[in-house]
């Protein structure tokens, strides 16, 4: 095919244009290479506005889980895939029922024999009567019972003399600062009620009230714990020592707000892994000082042995002595509640749903060989086993997203990651070799209770308060495990 020929006119005009064109690209090209950094930059600030986004979204269901409540979601004991529910068991008629008191718990046994004769005037055949027994549980009121004592009032006659030798005033008996004075069996019911049972002042008083016919004020409550306090304060010595000598301990803390020092203050627990026996504390922070104090870092017997705890600065190596070991319900509950977070962005969910079930696996192959017999030497292998497992499981790089360009990993879960490989084999997997427990469940139970009372009381008015309670509940918890028959006894023997 033979080529066109352009003229002088075409070829000056196709010239002009390439000028035009070049001219164009010389004013354009900065331009455009502005507006490519613009954009790359905004790209950026996107990618990052959103990776904060989907970060406040899951902190946003975490907030609505604490405030109300979280869903049930049926699953394994390890929180992996769920599961169909087990089939309910149909009740008995007898389960329905209140069992048959023994014969040693009667208090009284009344005799109903048949009437003289029928209501129509009739008798009755000496062959056709049976016995039956039936049985009522009852307590005495006040108001109804008849002969009942609420409130028992003794009055003492007590004769008091001047010494002609040295002028001193003596009697037999202390009379006091009042003349009258609520009893002992008072004083060791209001104990119990507010430090094991949990209630307010105002709900013990109404108590006492309707049940005993006793009126107190909520000032005498006080004076009773703080004279309970003098009282017991060396056996709680004894409690916290006794604690202190055991080989594995659990801890925890949680706030437990004391008016006097506007709303601040923690509560403190340390409890015997092997015993009910457990000791409270209320303190004004959380601070490590105050972890030093309660393993007794600084007096003549500190605790040495092994402590369960979370991974809370206070409780790590460099503030305490002895050995520390992780609690796993808690690495467990961090994932599984980002596993299950409502918020959580779809692209980072497959890989969040395959790290949780990895680290669930481990977890429950934990438990399994804590379950097995005692063997020194296999119980060292396991821990190097699970060691390697979590370790790789911490360092497994997420996979690059796609739509953001971002990686499919939440903070969450780096931060998790980090704290594994941070804790190393010495703190994960120290439960093995030493047979202690793999979680603080035993403290987290212990503080339940105080939990409760800080819903109802909200805190403790003073710092003196809060410190009589520490004693009593002390004594009174780790009393009513030990002896949960004979209860007020062992408690009257306290000092």
């Amino acid at each position: 095919m033979r080529g066109i020929k352009l003229t002088d006119q075409e070829i000056q005009k196709l010239l002009q244009e390439g000028r035009n064109y070049k001219r164009l690209y010389r004013e354009l090209k900065p331009k455009f290479d502005r507006l490519k950094a613009d954009n790359k930059q905004l790209r950026e600030l996107v990618a990052l506005q959103q990776a904060q986004l989907d970060k406040q979204a899951i902190q946003i269901a975490e907030l609505q889980a604490m405030v109300f409540g979280k869903k049930k979601n049926k699953q394994t004991p390890t929180g992996g895939t769920p599961v169909a529910p087990e089939p309910r068991q149909s009740r008995t008629r007898a389960s329905y029922r209140r069992p048959i008191p023994p014969a040693s718990a009667i208090t009284t046994e009344v005799a109903v024999p048949l009437p003289r004769a029928c209501s129509c005037g009739g008798s009755f055949d000496p062959a056709s009567v049976t016995a039956h027994e039936r049985y009522v549980e009852d307590i005495p009121l006040p108001e109804l019972t008849p002969e009942y004592q609420a409130k028992r009032i003794t009055r003492y006659h007590i004769e008091r003399g001047i010494c002609l030798a040295c002028g001193k005033a003596t009697s037999a008996q202390d009379l006091g600062g009042q003349a009258v004075t609520l009893g002992p069996n008072v004083r060791l019911l209001v104990t119990h009620l507010i430090a094991s049972v949990g209630l307010s002042y105002s709900q013990v008083v109404n108590l006492l009230l309707s049940l005993y016919g006793l009126t107190v004020s909520g000032g005498e409550l006080a004076r009773i714990l703080q004279k309970q306090h003098q009282k017991w304060l060396p056996a709680y010595n004894q409690l916290k020592a006794d604690i202190r000598a055991a080989p594995v301990v659990h801890g925890d803390e949680t706030p437990w707000p004391i008016q006097e020092i506007q709303g601040a203050g923690y509560a403190w627990n340390i409890c015997d892994a092997e015993s009910t026996k457990v000791c409270f504390a209320f303190e004004q922070s959380r601070g490590a000082t105050y972890a030093k104090d309660l393993f007794g870092q600084n007096t003549d017997q500190p605790f040495a042995g092994i402590r369960i705890t979370d991974d809370y600065a206070a409780y790590r190596s460099e503030y305490l002595p002895g050995q520390q070991q992780l609690c796993w319900a808690h690495l467990y509950r961090s994932i599984r509640d980002l596993r299950h977070n409502a918020n959580l962005p779809e692209e980072q969910l497959p890989y969040v749903v395959q790290w949780h079930e990895a680290f669930a696996a481990i977890y429950q192959d934990l438990r399994l060989y804590l379950a097995e017999p005692y063997d020194e030497v296999v119980r060292n292998a396991q821990s190097h086993e699970l060691w390697q497992r979590t370790e790789a499981l911490a360092r497994q790089p997420a996979p690059t997203g796609t739509g953001k360009g971002t990686d499919c990993e939440p903070n969450k879960l780096t931060k998790l990651k980090a704290q594994l490989l941070r804790a190393g084999k010495d703190r994960l997997f120290v439960c093995l070799p030493k047979d202690t427990p793999c979680d603080n469940n035993r403290a987290e139970r212990d503080l339940r209770q105080l939990v409760l009372k800080r819903k109802r009381s909200f805190g403790s008015k003073t710092k003196r308060g809060a410190t009589a309670l520490a004693t009593v509940l002390s004594l009174c918890t780790t009393t009513w495990r030990s002896h949960p028959t004979g209860y007020f006894r062992a408690l009257d023997l306290l000092g």
